[in-house]
């Protein structure tokens, strides 16, 4: 295994095409639907990677980038949205990378090389 991600996103779908993705490049890949949910999953794993969505049931994708921040969880943060326009207030928040939607299995994978994730 190369690494434990969680996907934060509201979306069912974009949940398991995205970890099933995950899985397929050798990934322990998991997903919550909610704010509520990934902290429950964090308070129970650790993760090295998560993608986050900024629409979520119960609030921003940036609530969840601040918890993680106030306590100092180390895992990267890929911020995946369909806001072009988030990019440059999802890096000062905190994300280390910016993934617009809809996006490719090409972007996916530069993404996870640039954060060293991935070989080429």
């Amino acid at each position: 295994m190369k690494g434990k991600v969680l996907v934060v996103d509201d979306e069912v779908e974009i949940c398991k095409l995205l970890t099933q993705y995950l899985k397929k490049l050798d990934y322990e890949a998991s997903y919550a639907l909610s704010i509520r949910q990934a902290v429950q999953n964090l308070s129970d794993f650790s993760y090295d990677l998560l993608f986050v969505d900024l629409n979520l049931r119960d609030g921003s994708g940036y609530d969840l980038i601040k918890i993680m921040k106030d306590l100092c969880y180390p895992s990267k943060i890929i911020v995946i949205s369909a806001y072009d326009g988030e990019q440059h207030k999802a890096l000062q928040m905190g994300a280390n990378l910016f993934l617009a939607k809809p996006f490719t299995k090409q972007l996916l994978e530069e993404s996870l090389q640039k954060l060293n994730f991935l070989t080429k």
